[in-house]
């Protein structure tokens, strides 16, 4: 293992995948802190199950994927290890000292527990999970965010507990369980709980998303606020937890790309000199033909790849003639008063297609706003210069950040021309 190479992995949660010379994944591990767990394993001895002296002297290469939140993370290496059954990982796969998630489907309403046993009893098992503490969290979350009960009394539909007993459930009570040991709910109105519970834990954020809007906007059009309420409020929980991260099937290929995008978003940083790592990426440019039909456009990146849904569009309003500059000042203005007021988000670094001058007319706009912290460059296409607020940067033409920076450049570059010339078609009857 080159442990130059150590230094290039950031200080943030995610996964690490350890391979060979030949690139077989032989180890997912999980870090709340990246850099420093890694580094632990080829510098001094580390708590692990695997026989460390064998393991360490396969290992070559190590990759990371950056996660928002350990917890975001925990889930992503269960996946992967799942997936892609590296050699190191399956060797306590079934060790009954990590526990798992047990989803009890063989009761007519289902728990989630904790356990170190696995049975062919009907359930469905989600593990090994490393650290019991992590794991315990996301149990509690899991119950409180899909109403899941999480007594421990045994009990079926036709033969419900004594009332007595259960009245004083603080889980009913504060409304984080539906009450079924009272009759409050039916068993098919519960399982459609636990199907959505199963969504989340197999990875279907998506289309877990998507049902959960729908079910929202069907209860808001029959006026059942409170139903409304409670879908809008899982989707908010949701939302929090992954912050909005877009999971896809995990496959070979995925994770090469996605380890490259990652190292680029790295080098960015470092190269930059960047706060965090940039997992959201606005950039900026303007299109026009002598100053007629000027037209802007955002597009937005999400770790290191396009998020159209949040593409955005501008027509120019405040500037007349060929203005680049004050175009610039328009949208990203417009923008970023926009994401103020409406209290969402902003990116983690701002990209503007141009040189010097574009960037001093964005950072203008962005010191009005009291944005001044928000990192932004400027990329010039003549001789792919980058532009910081002290200095300007040339990096190799091959650079993994460089090529990143280029491509995110050119998309927005694509989609300000593309707005451009429907608005000519539209105005003049032609291309």
């Amino acid at each position: 293992m080159n442990k130059d190479k150590l230094s290039l992995i950031p200080h943030t949660p995610g996964i690490y995948l350890m391979r060979t010379s030949s690139g077989e994944i032989i180890y997912i591990g999980k870090a709340i802190d990246l850099a420093k767990r890694v580094r632990s394993y080829f510098t001094k001895k580390v708590n692990t199950p695997l026989p460390a002296t064998t393991f360490l002297s396969n290992v070559k290469v190590v990759d990371y994927i950056i996660a928002e939140s350990e917890r975001d993370a925990l889930i992503l290496e269960n996946r992967l290890i799942k997936k892609l059954q590296p050699k190191y990982n399956v060797l306590w796969r079934d060790d009954k000292s990590y526990p798992h998630l047990k989803v009890t489907l063989d009761e007519d309403f289902p728990r989630v527990l904790l356990t170190r046993q696995i049975k062919k009893d009907g359930s469905k098992y989600f593990g090994p999970y490393h650290n019991t503490g992590e794991i315990k969290k996301l149990l509690r979350w899991l119950g409180k965010t899909f109403n899941i009960r999480q007594c421990k009394i045994d009990f079926r539909y036709k033969n419900l507990p004594d009332g007595k007993r259960v009245q004083g459930c603080v889980y009913y009570h504060i409304q984080q369980c539906r009450g079924p040991c009272l009759g409050k709910v039916a068993p098919e109105e519960y399982r459609k709980n636990i199907d959505k519970l199963l969504m989340f834990l197999e990875g279907k954020y998506t289309d877990l998303i998507r049902i959960l809007e729908k079910e929202m906007h069907k209860a808001s059009g029959k006026l059942l606020f409170e139903d409304a309420k409670i879908a809008r409020d899982n989707i908010r929980a949701i939302d929090r937890m992954f912050e909005k991260i877009s999971f896809r099937e995990v496959n070979q290929d995925d994770i090469v790309g996605h380890i490259k995008i990652t190292r680029a978003l790295s080098q960015i940083k470092d190269c930059l000199g960047l706060p965090k790592v940039p997992v959201t990426i606005e950039a900026f440019d303007v299109s026009n033909i002598y100053g007629k039909e000027s037209t802007g456009s955002m597009v937005r990146f999400y770790k290191g790849e396009p998020d159209k849904n949040n593409y955005r569009k501008y027509k120019i309003k405040t500037v007349s003639g060929i203005d680049d500059y004050s175009m610039i000042r328009e949208i990203v203005e417009r923008r970023y008063s926009r994401l103020i007021k409406e209290n969402r988000k902003l990116p983690d670094f701002i990209l503007i297609d141009g040189g010097r001058g574009h960037l001093e007319s964005a950072r203008g706009v962005l010191e009005k706003l009291k944005l001044k912290h928000l990192p932004v460059a400027s990329l010039a296409k003549s001789e792919e210069t980058i532009f910081i607020v002290d200095r300007q940067i040339n990096l190799p033409q091959d650079s993994p950040a460089l090529l990143l920076l280029e491509h995110i450049r050119d998309e927005s570059h694509r989609f300000a021309l593309k707005y451009h010339r429907e608005r000519r078609k539209k105005v003049w009857g032609r291309f």
